[in-house]
């Protein structure tokens, strides 16, 4: 029986794509260093952000990625750009009716400070339980370290929990943890339990995996 319900935020919650390549497209090129190209970057929206900045500076002394990667968490001379998000159709509405039935709850590889900083997140924080971002955890996505301390947290068990993601990270990720996975993308996942374009939809998908 699922009790939880777990999203992913790039990509699920936020269509985030424009705002992030943006983003580090200011950052790196404030710190003199060339930003990935927008194909580049589709190979890497799940990474986190110390990841892609080391790997596109080409730095090799941490305390020099530690800068670049302190203003991009705190964004005081690189602005996020919050104005790029996109959100899925019927979001608010949707987790809403998700709510009513289901105990509900974040999974990230964002940085926890600026969660809920971004306007588009800020209303729904009410919703969420429970919010494990990327400095819970030592091991990451792929890894299912960040999904077990959800559900521990929650005091449930992992298989009492539904994933949605949109990557094949947050699939691995669910199923090493022994969570339902929901896909939330055009591509095809063969080994999820079900994906979906449309957010308004989940709540039959998961009542359908729910029998």
């Amino acid at each position: 029986m699922i009790k939880a319900v777990i999203f992913d935020i790039d990509g699920v919650l936020l269509d985030s794509f424009e705002a992030n390549l943006k983003f580090f497209d200011d950052l790196l090129r404030k710190f003199g260093h060339t930003p990935p190209t927008r194909e580049e970057y589709k190979g890497l929206v799940a990474s986190h952000m110390k990841a892609i900045i080391k790997q596109f500076s080409k730095l090799e002394s941490e305390d020099d990625i530690q800068k670049i990667w302190i203003e991009g968490r705190d964004k005081k001379e690189v602005p996020y750009p919050s104005h790029l998000l996109n959100l899925p159709n019927n979001l608010e509405e949707t987790i809403k009716i998700l709510h009513k039935d289901f105990i509900l709850g974040i999974v990230t590889s964002r940085e926890r400070s600026g969660i809920y900083k971004i306007p588009q997140l800020a209303s729904l924080e009410k919703y969420f339980k429970v919010t494990v971002a990327f400095e819970d955890t030592n091991d990451h996505k792929p890894h299912p370290a960040p999904l077990f301390l959800a559900a521990k947290k929650l005091n449930i068990k992992p298989e009492e929990c539904i994933y949605i993601g949109d990557t094949e990270t947050d699939l691995k990720a669910a199923r090493s943890a022994g969570m339902k996975a929901i896909i939330f993308s055009k591509e095809i996942f063969k080994d999820a339990h079900a994906q979906t374009v449309i957010f308004s939809e989940l709540p039959e998908i998961i009542k359908s995996i729910n029998l």
